[in-house]
């Protein structure tokens, strides 16, 4: 019988997965790793939000509680996996898939997909989806890679984007739901795993292309409204990433409208992180003011003068400037003869003449 040449690779493909099928042990195959990438994540935020509050940094711890509450939501998740794993030990064994069956599930794919092909390098089957848009952003096409030796392994696949169209945070996230190439399934794991078993590789192809349709923000890597620009902090605004800067105290995006820097060191600041000078009113980081050592107000190193703020020093200035009252007493002058005494004298002077030779003093 003469098949078509890409008929025939499909041929050769269902029969390397007939091998990998028939090869397969049936004792439960060891669990797979658990999260403690994702835990150590998890750990490292909730430093950073305990840091945040420490320092009264709004914003920062903001944004921190919405990423743990994030992260935690993908661990019990992925807990769920691990756990569901555990559990699926078969209570009879699962009858491996024909050469048929497996050649038939791989001709029924290009009924569903734009491209069906076989990577013989790699040894994976690869198909093509059409592009994906979720909520308006363009996320490009993928290609969905179905390992053929590990076909009974978990989760044997890698989702590659032909047209990456990464975040700005993250160059290692090509779909909200997907990074380093790994799909976090969620809840689809059990209808993966159950497909790969039974050979039915249409339903796992197109199960795994659902989840790449489907967004959720609860178990996003980043959510889509930070997706093509980034989210400013103070404002609210989304801006393209040439237009905004990284708050050097929390690490928050702010837009270069409400970026504040600091005078003396020039470093970019949020509205949160930012200090004021109470003197000029002008902004500061922590580490560039210093409390005024009378009234303790936050005081640049402009403005302070003998380690007091401008109204502190122009008080103690004017208190050393004024002169001390003088306290002592006065000694009353001895009194000079009035005007009135002045005639009296005079005339006593004339009545009472003083006794001249040849006189004799008569009383008077």
């Amino acid at each position: 019988m003469n098949l078509p040449k890409h008929a025939r690779h499909l041929l050769r493909a269902a029969i390397k997965l007939k091998d990998a099928y028939d090869k397969h042990d049936p004792i439960p195959q060891p669990l797979g790793p658990l999260p403690q990438d994702r835990w150590a994540q998890i750990l490292r935020t909730e430093r950073q939000l305990h840091k945040a509050i420490h320092y009264g940094f709004k914003h920062a711890a903001r944004r921190c509680r919405q990423c743990l509450s994030g992260q935690l939501q993908i661990f019990q998740q992925e807990l769920s996996s691990c756990d569901t794993q555990l559990r699926s030990v078969p209570t009879r064994e699962i009858p491996k898939p024909s050469l048929k069956t497996l050649y038939e599930e791989l001709i029924s794919l290009a009924q569903e997909f734009l491209a069906v092909d076989v990577d013989r390098v790699r040894k994976e089957i690869v198909v093509r989806t059409e592009r994906i848009v979720l909520e308006e952003t363009d996320l490009g096409r993928f290609e969905i890679r179905l390992s053929i030796p590990d076909v009974r392994e978990i989760l044997p696949f890698r989702i590659m984007a032909l047209d990456p169209k990464t975040p700005i945070s993250d160059d290692t996230i090509t779909h909200p739901h997907v990074q380093s190439e790994n799909l976090c399934v969620g809840d689809g794991l059990h209808a993966v795993n159950r497909a790969l078993a039974e050979g039915r590789l249409c339903d796992f192809f197109l199960t795994a292309r659902q989840i790449l349709r489907t967004y959720n923000s609860a178990s996003a890597y980043v959510d889509l409204e930070d997706w093509n620009g980034v989210h400013c902090g103070d404002c609210g605004d989304t801006v393209d990433s040439d237009d905004c800067n990284s708050c050097e105290q929390c690490n928050g995006q702010v837009c270069d409208h409400c970026t504040r820097r600091c005078q003396d060191c020039d470093v970019s600041l949020c509205s949160d992180c930012a200090e004021v000078c109470e003197d000029c009113d002008q902004s500061y980081c922590r580490v560039c003011l210093q409390s005024c050592q009378e009234c303790e107000s936050e005081t640049c190193h402009s403005c302070l003068e003998n380690d007091l703020c401008q109204n502190c020093h122009t008080l103690q200035q004017e208190q050393n400037d004024a002169e001390p009252e003088d306290t002592s007493t006065d000694t009353p002058s001895p009194e000079t003869p009035s005007e009135k005494t002045l005639p009296t004298l005079e005339t006593s002077h004339t009545a009472i003449q003083p006794v001249c030779l040849g006189e004799t003093a008569i009383p008077a």
